[in-house]
């Protein structure tokens, strides 16, 4: 394997200009950097990841921290699409990732075995006590969507905005006359759905309208979940007549539920889903959206985390990615009795 001294003699540099230009530090030319990386190329030269580790201190890799099972992780819109921003910033930026699913575990161990720079845990709970010994080691650490402002330790979070598009879905659909509204939540421990339960409550009680707990059922996000619980709801003895779905998986099996009851829509349910992907962008009939931006939040908590582990700072404010609100056809006038 060719040397670092080999490259330099071929460049005509020294020594310190080819390490530096190959481990994309400052104090190099774009000129001369290009002309070095060309002539590691050429001899096919691959740095040695473990001395680069020794003297920057770092491995060069980010531990993705996903705490579902591979199969939910796998078949997520929500996942994939956080996976793609998380993976684009890494590479711009020269990381790599380590992908690590439903870990049992301390996800500490990965950083004191020196196997992660940092680790970013997508999807994390209230009650998931390894959270906060990342927190308390001080181990640069990202998480998503986060914890409520009140949680006794806040680690960095990056969030898509959750409130606000909730409370125009909810109001969109009082003001279509619906009373009998449903929430297909996700896990009752995750920021999502306390977040989003807030904004539907908020949005009842605005219009003097009662709350009914029996309308807003928790879940484990899932599809089978899904389908099961859009079930129990128009098994009700008063059916809600408009039902909102938390994430893809909820709004598909939700919407499978329907279609098995050979209900139209909005004839007989209105519908508003959340969604994270355009899996559903052809459903017909078109439906009225909330469109989560995951991609971007997954870049934006990449990068956050580079900035935590190769500065030592945290940026100032954890940013909350916008949502949109888009109404469509699944979203119609209160059916009226008989």
């Amino acid at each position: 394997m060719s040397t670092i001294l080999e490259i330099a003699k071929l460049a005509k540099v020294s020594y310190s200009t080819v390490s530096r230009a190959l481990n994309g530090q400052k104090g190099v030319s774009e000129a001369v950097r290009a002309k070095i990386v060309n002539i590691a190329k050429e001899l096919n030269y691959y740095p040695d990841s473990s001395a680069r580790a020794l003297v920057s201190k770092r491995v060069g890799v980010i531990g993705l921290i996903i705490p579902r099972t591979s199969e939910h992780t796998f078949t997520s819109p929500y996942y994939s699409h956080i996976f793609l921003g998380i993976s684009a910033v890494l590479t711009q930026r020269g990381y790599h990732l380590m992908l690590i699913i439903n870990e049992q575990n301390s996800y500490a161990a990965f950083y004191h075995r020196r196997l992660v720079d940092g680790l970013i845990v997508v999807g994390n709970r209230f009650n998931d006590q390894r959270i906060f010994t990342l927190t308390e080691s001080g181990i640069p650490t990202v998480v998503v969507p986060g914890f409520v402002q009140d949680s006794p330790q806040n680690p960095l979070s990056i969030n898509s905005e959750n409130y606000e598009p909730n409370y125009q879905a909810v109001s969109h659909l009082i003001d279509l006359e619906h009373r009998r509204i449903a929430y297909i939540l996700g896990h009752k421990h995750s920021k999502y759905s306390i977040e989003r339960l807030k904004a539907y409550q908020d949005a009842l009680r605005d219009k003097g309208l009662e709350i009914r707990k029996e309308y807003t059922p928790f879940s484990d996000f899932s599809v089978a979940e899904g389908f099961r619980l859009m079930g129990q709801l128009l098994d009700l003895p008063e059916p809600p007549t408009a039902v909102l779905c938390i994430n893809d998986s909820i709004s598909i099996g939700a919407l499978n539920q329907i279609k098995a009851r050979n209900l139209r829509i909005p004839e007989e349910l209105s519908v508003v889903v959340t969604c994270a992907s355009d899996m559903l962008a052809q459903y017909d009939p078109p439906l009225t959206i909330i469109k989560v931006p995951v991609v971007s939040v997954g870049k934006t908590a990449a990068a956050s985390l580079i900035q935590l582990i190769e500065t030592g700072a945290a940026p100032v404010d954890s940013p909350s990615i916008p949502s949109t609100f888009t109404i469509r056809s699944s979203t119609g006038p209160c059916p009226r009795p008989g």
